[in-house]
């Protein structure tokens, strides 16, 4: 940026003087041939700095994205109950879009202006005249230093928008995920009204930002006439004294009106940098947060042989929530078949996700095995874990790839094995693509008891010593459901294994049932003796249920 213009300085001067300097060789010849080669000379360096942003760049974003996505799934699953999955996602590819700006404008926009700066101060302060190199270096750093402070001050602001644009994605994920829902119940305008409120926000934070930028800007415009007034009539009063030569008017000219597209360009670059860094902070708010439930350190990985649960002065409630569970204690023995019931918000559910981890007790152990599963891996423990949920969660990939997902390095033959002890070989047999069939987001394109007895072929193929089972057959119709209870007798055998029951039946083939009220086990036996106790909750419940369901609405559950 300095050396052009002075080399054109040197020119200039040296042709006004000739041809009382006739040494045109040194004097125009070779100085014209290094100005004419400066364009090439930055055309390879800026050539070079591409190729290296070729190999480093795509790299870094990878990275970024893996580690962030790393770093997401390890949070809770309270968290991901709390906030939106489609602005979790927009997060990390705001992150990994904006990256690239985060690195590259610092190295080659900011510091190489800073560096000229001070490269063309010290030039105009010894070349042509101290005042010159003055006026520049006080000109640029106030203009720099101030263009800094308001992008610092637009920081907010670009955070909100970064935020209410998340939120726009969320919403619109969410409302597309439940489309069927939107229209069954004829509500498209309400979807439509959310989306514009949301959209409003973001409307609203962008032109406070573009207000505000449209200040700034025109105080930069301002601080240019500035500088321009200053320079020019300081050249033309050093030009009428003789102190300034034709080629210092050349140099300084040139280098303030190059100076002035670049410094200007800085203080845009200030601003957009500012909405790039309030975006990428706002997508590093959930790396900020702490893991609610991680490995201690020296975990130790749980093995399981038995299966044996154990619920030891077990407390737990929920944030801002009476205690749910308060000193507990529950032995579930190797190989026993367990039936959960109990009323609505008695702690069954529960129950199941502090034994899965996925969520953890303030007071008290849970052992399996007689070890401490809050001192063993998570990994671990969940790969000892076999789980069923009443309603299946299945990704929009293959049926091979879903059942897979139960053992990722399971061979084609054990998968297709564990499909047919899931009853399911047939249906998928049936479709045209097969096992290569994809299911859809969620697994939309199949029934609901298809995507059951996917779940249950997982669990086939999974072959872990502990069960846990949501009413697994509470989807399938009844034909269906008894097609598959030898399959989920097989299932069970030799394996500790917890239904939380929804139809009362299922509890039929239990070795034992416990009964949830409030957080507390008020009474465990199998079900005939429950049965016998005719003043306790579960024959109340038994009896009141026609033929042997409990319906959702029903009012003691």
């Amino acid at each position: 940026m300095t050396l052009s213009p002075y080399l054109l300085k040197v020119i200039i001067d040296a042709a006004a003087h000739f041809p009382e300097n006739t040494t045109l060789l040194n004097a125009i010849l070779i100085p014209a041939i290094v100005y004419a080669s400066l364009p090439m000379i930055l055309n390879i360096c800026y050539r070079f700095n591409t190729y290296l942003c070729l190999r480093l760049y795509p790299e870094i974003k990878s990275t970024i994205c893996k580690d962030m996505f790393t770093y997401l799934m390890r949070h809770s699953h309270d968290f991901f109950q709390n906030h939106f999955a489609g602005s979790l996602s927009k997060k990390i590819s705001d992150m990994a879009e904006n990256i690239e700006e985060v690195i590259k404008t610092p190295f080659e926009l900011f510091f190489p202006r800073i560096f000229s700066i001070l490269i063309a101060s010290i030039t105009l302060f010894t070349v042509v005249d101290p005042i010159f190199g003055t006026i520049l270096f006080v000109w640029s750093i106030t203009f720099m230093g101030l263009s800094y402070v308001a992008a610092r001050s637009s920081e907010k602001i670009s955070r909100n928008l970064s935020e209410a644009s998340a939120k726009v994605d969320g919403t619109m994920i969410d409302a597309i995920s439940n489309v069927m829902a939107v229209k069954l119940y004829a509500n498209l305008p309400q979807e439509i009204s959310n989306i514009d409120k949301d959209i409003n926000q973001v409307v609203k934070n962008d032109r406070k930002l573009q207000w505000k930028n449209l200040k700034v800007n025109f105080a930069q415009g301002a601080g240019v006439t500035l500088l321009m007034g200053t320079m020019l009539f300081s050249l033309i009063y050093g030009r009428l004294h003789g102190t300034v030569s034709p080629g210092d008017f050349a140099l300084v000219m040139i280098i303030s009106l190059t100076f002035l597209d670049g410094v200007f360009r800085v203080g845009h670059e200030m601003q957009r940098f500012s909405k790039v860094i309030g975006a990428c902070n706002q997508a590093l708010s959930f790396v900020r947060l702490p893991h609610a439930i991680k490995d201690i350190q020296g975990a130790s990985r749980i093995k399981v042989t038995d299966g044996e649960i154990k619920f030891k002065d077990v407390s737990f409630q929920y944030t801002n929530n009476k205690s749910l569970f308060s000193n507990l204690n529950v032995v579930i023995h190797p190989g026993q078949s367990v039936g959960l019931v109990g009323y609505s918000g008695g702690g069954k559910s529960t129950f199941i996700k502090l034994i899965l981890r996925l969520i953890e007790p303030q007071a008290g152990n849970i052992l399996i095995d007689r070890q401490d599963i809050l001192k063993g891996t998570i990994r671990s423990l969940r790969k000892q874990v076999a789980t069923i949920p009443q309603d299946p969660e299945l990704f929009h990939r293959t049926i091979m790839e879903n059942i897979r997902f139960g053992r990722t390095e399971a061979t084609d033959e054990e998968v297709i094995a564990a499909a047919k002890s899931a009853k399911c070989h047939e249906f998928i047999s049936e479709l045209p693509e097969q096992y290569q069939c994809l299911v859809g987001e969620r697994g939309v394109k199949l029934s609901g008891g298809q995507k059951q007895r996917i779940a249950i072929a997982r669990a086939f193929l999974k072959q872990a010593p502990i069960l846990l089972l949501d009413e697994a057959t509470s989807a399938l119709d009844s034909i269906t459901e008894d097609y598959i209870k030898e399959s989920l007798h097989e299932l069970m055998i030799n394996k500790t294994t917890l239904v939380i029951a929804h139809r009362l039946s299922t509890l039929k083939n239990m070795d034992r049932i416990l009964v949830f009220v409030d957080g507390e086990i008020v009474q465990d036996g199998s079900l005939e003796v429950l049965l016998q106790d005719k003043s306790g909750h579960f024959y109340k419940l038994w009896t009141s249920q026609a033929e042997g369901f409990i319906t959702p609405d029903a009012p003691t559950f």
